[in-house]
């Protein structure tokens, strides 16, 4: 049993979901179809396609998240896992695997058939094509991880979720000081890169989070929840000092002029 194992054993339990997807997809393409004006039907098939397609397949990526281990764990089903040869690893990869594929493959059959009824895909280059599966991807993998370290805290009922919900609050007030120091000297761009920064450097704590809780908790939510509450208050708090210490190096960088206009706005 190997990683592609794991993938295929988390599809077969949840294929109704790619047929779901395209039955949405049919009833899309049956209701444009119809419509009179083929015009309109172009432009609408158009957004719908992609629109339809990000959103389902985040949609897909949040609920698998929700469930990826902490059903199992709550039902007593995850030791089976952990009874094969399999390292935690493994188990982690193949499951996240399974989801962001699951997510990808459900956006992908959502949208196909109003993207066959447009021609859209005609006009769409390699370029544009990949920055919207890029897009689809990420999302999926962040809301995947996301919603399985917030599943985890929520079904352990644990105490440590009051450190949960303190890290989360004082991450996001910071987030908020910080943005505001920018907007007050106009640096709308540095805020932009703060931000994804910020999303690039929580998502890995929150992989690291769920592979601590698989390999360290294994099938006790209770410890594989101190485990992602630990990891995750340390995250937040490490990356908002991150992100403090990148505002004030911005700051200080900048030109002359936006400098005196910072001070004017009483920023330090």
């Amino acid at each position: 049993m190997s990683v592609l194992a794991v993938t295929r054993r988390e599809w077969i339990g949840r294929r109704n979901v790619l047929l779901l997807s395209l039955g949405m997809g049919l009833l899309q393409f049956i209701g444009l179809h119809l419509n009179p004006d083929p015009a309109q039907a172009f432009d609408k098939t158009s957004f719908l396609a992609v629109a339809t397609g990000t959103m389902y397949a985040w949609a897909v990526a949040a609920l698998y998240g929700a469930t990826m281990l902490s059903r199992d764990l709550e039902e007593r089903r995850f030791g089976f896992l952990l009874n094969q040869p399999l390292h935690e690893a493994q188990i982690f990869l193949g499951k996240v695997l399974a989801g962001v594929g699951l997510a990808f493959l459900s956006g992908l059959l959502a949208c196909l058939p109003p993207l066959l009824l447009s021609g859209f895909w005609r006009q769409l280059g390699m370029r544009e094509v990949g920055s919207i599966m890029g897009v689809w991807l990420a999302g999926s993998l962040v809301l995947l991880l996301l919603f399985h370290a917030l599943s985890i805290q929520v079904r352990s009922r644990s105490l440590w979720l009051a450190l949960d919900l303190a890290a989360w609050a004082l991450f996001f007030l910071g987030v908020r000081l910080l943005s505001l120091r920018l907007m007050a000297v106009d640096g709308f761009r540095e805020m932009a890169h703060l931000w994804l920064g910020l999303l690039i450097a929580v998502s890995l704590g929150l992989a690291v989070a769920g592979y601590l809780q698989v390999s360290e908790g294994r099938a006790d939510l209770q410890r594989g929840h101190r485990w992602v509450s630990l990891t995750m208050a340390s995250t937040l708090v490490l990356v908002l000092l991150g992100g403090w210490a990148q505002v004030v190096w911005t700051l200080k960088h900048r030109p002359a002029a936006v400098q005196t206009q910072a001070r004017t706005h009483g920023i330090r």
